[in-house]
């Protein structure tokens, strides 16, 4: 049986909003007004099978996914205004390989239907000035979702929606600044989680003093409540980022420090340095202007993406995590696509004790690494047809937290019409 819920007209919602965003681009005070109408379909089917699908020490259960992901991009643009709204239907099957030992729940038992919806707009009423507003809502069974840095395995279902309201204005001498507010929601299906609801204030403060160089000095003020109030904690982050834009490249620096204010009785104030620093590559060059971490410009024909990281996560128990990224790519012959991807991370957890294999009480300390390859073949242009295999593994120095799975193949149809 799948399951799909999805909050009350949510998908109706966001087209109304677009519509009359659309509809009203007419009574704009702009002569001359020149508009860009942006209808692009979306499709992406793709099977892989686990070996260790539910990611545990014992008892690995090889378990098959397969992902039907039909979606839409629809979008205006004129000078002032552009509004992109996306869709996208997720629908999970998940097929045990051999039969499902007594007492254990079967992978199809998870079967279910995630949204991802998400609407951006921006406005520029003066030449110096943007107004923005984003809002996105994900269901979805992966906590990577929620958190970036996660070391969970859990296969809730939840939904996460994120408001952001934004402005920025753009001085004379090369400097700007940006103000965003964005609310967090997050809702479990299963009453033993605790939802949550996160407010944060963002603010940047930008220096170019030149096209191809951007200093940002960035602040974050945040607070989580969680329903069950067990782990509310205030959060601050300030960081300087750096970055230097070439032709065929971008590096990026980022230097701060993170601070954690818990309101549970007892518990210590956390904090950390925070440092993010990346060197991206691709061929042939995107367009000038900045570069975000980690965004790779749709199928260059060669690209690179190397980082290094730490902070603390933002999803379970505390811990620090220090991670390493690297990413390459490249389209031989005109049609073949190869890749090869990957991530190490070291998770030191700050107040998680358990066993370890030998009887001893120790603090949780967890290494956790993922590896893939993939072969594609391009049709076309926007049509590929890709085989990807890979591996993840944790060493964790608690009993029962260690895992191995193997991705035995991966086939993944996507095409942009």
């Amino acid at each position: 049986m799948i399951h799909s819920q999805i909050r009350p007209a949510l998908f109706v919602k966001y087209l109304l909003i677009f519509l009359i965003i659309v509809l009203s681009v007419p009574c704009l005070p702009v002569s001359g007004l020149a508009v860009k109408f942006i209808i692009k379909p979306m499709a992406n089917v793709s099977g892989r099978l686990d070996t260790n699908f539910f990611k545990t020490e014992r008892g690995e259960r090889e378990v098959y996914t397969y992902l039907f992901a039909p979606g839409i991009q629809l979008g205006v643009e004129t000078t002032k205004l552009k509004v992109l709204f996306n869709y996208t239907l997720e629908a999970y099957f998940y097929d045990d390989k051999s039969s499902v030992p007594a007492g254990e729940e079967p992978a199809d038992d998870l079967d279910y239907v995630g949204h991802l919806l998400s609407l951006n707009t921006r406005y520029r009423p003066f030449r110096r000035l943007t107004l923005g507003v984003d809002d996105s809502f994900y269901r979805t069974r992966y906590q990577t979702a929620y958190d970036r840095l996660s070391d969970s395995t859990d296969l809730y279902r939840y939904d996460i929606n994120r408001l952001t309201p934004m402005i920025f204005y753009d001085f004379e001498n090369r400097f700007s600044t940006g103000l965003r507010y964005r609310w967090t929601d997050i809702d479990y299906d299963e009453k033993s989680m605790s939802d949550s609801t996160e407010h944060r204030l963002i603010y940047n403060l930008i220096y170019d003093p030149n096209r191809t160089t951007t200093l940002d000095l960035e602040c974050q003020l945040w607070t989580m409540d969680y329903d069950f109030g067990d782990s509310d904690y205030t959060s601050d982050q300030f960081k300087l980022i750096v970055q230097k834009r070439y032709k065929y490249f971008a590096f990026d620096a980022g230097l701060g420090y993170h601070m954690r204010n818990y309101d549970q009785s007892g518990w210590s104030d956390e904090d950390t340095f925070a440092y993010k620093v990346s060197i991206l590559g691709q061929n042939p060059a995107p367009p000038e202007g900045r570069r975000f971490l980690g965004n790779i410009f749709l199928r260059p024909r060669s690209e690179f993406y190397l980082s290094a990281e730490r902070n603390f996560n933002n999803l379970g128990s505390l811990y620090t995590a220090h991670r390493f990224t690297a990413d390459a790519g490249h389209i031989f012959l005109e049609k073949i696509h190869v890749r090869v991807k990957g991530y190490y991370q070291m998770s030191d957890y700050v107040r998680t004790y358990g066993l370890t294999p030998g009887g001893v009480l120790k603090k949780r300390s967890d290494d956790t690494y993922n590896i893939s390859g993939s072969v594609g073949y391009l049709f076309t242009e926007r049509l590929e047809l890709t085989l990807v295999g890979g591996i993840e593994n944790r060493d964790s120095n608690l009993a029962d937290a260690d895992y191995n799975n193997k991705l035995k193949f991966h086939r993944n149809y996507t095409s942009y019409i």
